[in-house]
């Protein structure tokens, strides 16, 4: 006869083991990828993410705000239907590269960030889905100290 405390502890394993993912996977683009992240221009971090340009689109949806009154941590939010790879990118900081996301067969596209930048410049999003490029961009405003700039 099985006791109670063995009956709950097989069926927490049990369970456990149900709901634990069967494969983890990430790739490492900064080492896959290097020339990207060393790029000072977004056409050219594009082109070596993505191996092409990518165009203009109202299927990508941008938002970051006007105007930050501080550049350390600005809000930016990236929609999309399907893709199955996302780049967050600007122009503002000699690093345009921000950040790479490889989306799941069946993931949903909505991923928001902080990122930094030094002055005023342009943010964009640019998405993977069906071997077509598409991207979106916003300028920022970035204020010192909240006093404009």
């Amino acid at each position: 006869m099985i006791n109670r405390r063995n009956f709950l502890g097989l069926g927490l394993g049990a369970l456990a083991a149900s709901v634990a993912p069967v494969t983890l996977s990430a790739t490492n683009y900064r080492e896959t990828k290097p020339k990207a992240w060393d790029a000072t221009k977004v056409d050219a971090a594009i082109k070596e993410i993505f191996g092409a340009d990518a165009t203009e689109s109202k299927k990508v949806k941008l938002k970051a705000p006007d105007i930050a009154e501080n550049g350390a941590v600005i809000p930016v939010t990236v929609e999309a239907k399907s893709a199955t790879r996302v780049a967050i990118l600007q122009d503002a900081n000699p690093e345009t590269l921000v950040a790479v996301f490889d989306v799941p067969k069946g993931g949903i596209v909505d991923y928001g960030v902080r990122i930094k930048m030094a002055k005023t410049g342009n943010v964009f999003a640019v998405i993977e889905d069906g071997g077509k490029l598409l991207k979106a961009s916003k300028q920022v405003k970035v204020t010192i100290g909240g006093c404009g700039g």
